[in-house]
């Protein structure tokens, strides 16, 4: 399962690691779910800093993060994950917030991270591409990127007849999605929180 030949986007390396945690703790700054998991404005950045840091320092044989070609690879990043993952056996949520418990301690997280544990209950359980975040940087948002990392994998997903899930943490994204073929199948409430739109895609035949 490789990204399709001629594509806008590549795999990254460990080289682009650095810029892709950049560019996503600067794209879901004001996400409604990581705000609700960080409710400091100030140290929230930090903090998103830490938790893709952690989460791309998995590199799990089913991760796929994925940058733009052009203009440039800093400016948006995918993480994407294969649909061979066993989900009985994944500690990519607790790689999130390794080390965040020691600043924010465990009120929080019987205050907040267990509330989202609503979203792993969710998750079908057939195999199927996920998509756990896509973010552009706020200055090189509408030049299409987050589309051609979220593309590059449907078009996968179509050749091969798998189906794709995403949870839209930002309500606003919905459309976006939809104009790749994902639809709300229904919808998580996070306790004390937002309601996060869960969107399956079927494979086009």
């Amino acid at each position: 399962m490789n990204i399709i030949n001629k594509s806008p986007v590549s795999v990254a390396s460990s080289g682009h690691y650095p810029n892709a945690i950049s560019c996503l703790t600067r794209a879901f700054q004001d996400d409604p779910v990581l705000a609700y998991l960080f409710e400091d404005e100030q140290q929230r950045p930090l903090l998103l800093s830490a938790f893709f840091a952690n989460r791309i320092a998995v590199n799990s044989p089913t991760d796929q993060l994925l940058v733009p070609i052009e203009p440039d690879d800093s400016s948006a990043a995918a993480l994407w994950e294969r649909p061979e993952k066993d989900l009985n056996n994944d500690s990519t949520f607790s790689a999130m917030v390794a080390g965040l418990t020691a600043i924010l301690g465990q009120d929080w997280i019987t205050d907040r991270l267990v509330n989202l544990f609503v979203l792993g209950e969710a998750k079908p359980k057939i195999p199927h591409w996920y998509l756990g975040f896509v973010g552009t940087r706020p200055e090189s948002r509408g030049k299409g990127l987050a589309s051609a990392l979220i593309k590059s994998v449907t078009n996968i997903c179509d050749q091969e007849k798998i189906p794709a899930y995403l949870e839209s943490s930002n309500p606003d994204n919905v459309a976006l999605y939809e104009s790749h073929g994902f639809r709300v199948t229904g919808e998580a409430a996070i306790k004390n929180g937002p309601k996060v739109p869960l969107m399956w895609r079927v494979p086009l035949f």
